[in-house]
């Protein structure tokens, strides 16, 4: 995992619930096959921003507003950002089963209340994992971020709990 994560901004709002991540009639949760991943990711933010999908370039950071990722849980609405090409979301706030199932599949996710008011959409954000800060490098106003937990950290840079996991088993197994 990268220590520090740079890209543009897209900015949306508060309450960013799951089905406006990914609608539910775009999801089967069946095997996730390219063909899935393509419908999910195509339809993603339809409800606000038509055809979004065609705009994301990897490296790009989405920041939002309150309560990011609300309502009932799918993991698809965690995994379709990765397929999307961002590197991390920063909210406002993040709805606590959100954060958990992000850190699980391998995304960094951030709250940072104040987040709203330090960039616009289209600026580069910086955020450093070293020092604790998400700065606009277009402006170079900063705000501190609350640090992750080794727990989290552990996840993170082992590429989500699913490979932290095999990881283990492998070593396990190496070593009996």
């Amino acid at each position: 995992m990268q220590k520090i994560i740079v890209g543009r901004v897209w900015k949306f709002g508060d309450n960013i619930d799951t089905d406006i991540i990914t609608p539910a009639d775009t999801t089967s949760f069946g095997l996730a096959d390219a063909e899935e991943w393509k419908l999910v990711a195509e339809n993603s933010f339809r409800a606000l921003r038509r055809e979004f999908y065609k705009s994301v370039k990897p490296g790009d950071i989405l920041v939002a507003g309150r309560n990011f990722g609300l309502g009932s849980h799918r993991e698809q609405a965690n995994t379709v950002l990765r397929h999307l090409g961002f590197a991390a979301v920063v909210a406002e706030s993040v709805a606590r089963l959100y954060f958990r199932n992000s850190i699980a599949t391998g995304m960094p996710i951030f709250p940072v209340p104040g987040i709203v008011s330090l960039v616009e959409e289209g600026e580069e954000l910086e955020i450093n994992m070293e020092t604790w800060k998400a700065r606009n490098r277009t402006s170079g106003k900063e705000l501190a971020m609350e640090p992750y937990s080794p727990i989290v950290q552990n996840i993170l840079e082992g590429g989500g709990i699913l490979e932290v996991l095999r990881q283990r088993i492998v070593a396990e197994q190496t070593a009996s």
